[in-house]
């Protein structure tokens, strides 16, 4: 186990070893970008919050917050990439933290979680709870926290005592928000639409009732 350590002021809890890890990853191909296929969840967190600083806390090459129509600040924050290798904010209304804490090791998540507490108590959280396709270069699984989703509310409860299951895709992922209020709800019916579409071949019928029902469900005209 490679010690994580705490750098300045309110920087993130990293992983040396690891964050060398996902450099190169993200310096070869493509990666880190999962949290768009949870960008109409995301919408109606903006819509329900109004947030005016957000956090992408670990976002990979994510570019979510040019995806989504948002007025406020945006931070991208990624240990692994340079340019945004650094977080200086230290208050947000929302933090969006996606496909992360199962690539985190099991003795660090709670320094992480608390992290990402002393930033904002309202955190969209989305967990994958299935071993990784990915293969760090050292040969490691990238998943080495791969926990179900009761576990997953367990921990996360103990840094968000409002923590709710959104959404479970049996076997392969978890939705969590930790703000008590009924976008928890909408979120769960916008993620299994999106499974449906999935299941049934994504054929364009199926991906324009998709998209006219988040506009539905979000009251806006764009997902």
């Amino acid at each position: 186990m490679h010690p994580a350590t705490l750098q300045a002021t309110v920087m993130a809890i990293t992983d040396p070893y690891l964050v060398a890890q996902y450099s190169r990853i993200h310096g070869s191909k493509t990666y880190g970008q999962t949290c768009h296929a949870h960008a109409a969840a995301i919408h109606a967190c903006l819509i329900d919050l109004k947030p005016q600083v957000v956090v992408e806390y670990g976002c990979g090459q994510s570019e979510l917050g040019r995806m989504l129509p948002y007025a406020g600040r945006w931070v991208r924050y990624d240990p692994a990439i340079s340019g945004i290798d650094r977080l200086d904010e230290r208050r947000a209304d929302l933090v969006i933290n996606t496909d992360v804490l199962e690539h985190v090791p099991q003795d660090d998540l709670d320094d992480l979680l608390a992290n990402i507490a002393s930033l904002s108590d309202r955190v969209f959280f989305s967990i994958c709870t299935r071993p990784a396709l990915e293969v760090l270069p050292d040969g490691q699984n990238a998943h080495c926290t791969v926990w179900p989703p009761n576990r997953w509310l367990e921990v996360l409860s103990r840094h968000f005592p409002h923590t709710i299951l959104a959404h479970e895709r049996r076997g392969e992922s978890c939705v969590f928000v930790t703000w008590n209020s009924g976008v928890a709800a909408l979120i769960g019916q916008i993620e299994e639409l999106q499974d449906r579409t999935a299941r049934e071949g994504r054929r364009k019928t199926l991906r324009q009732r998709l998209r006219r029902a988040i506009a539905r469900l979000t009251g806006v005209t764009r997902a």
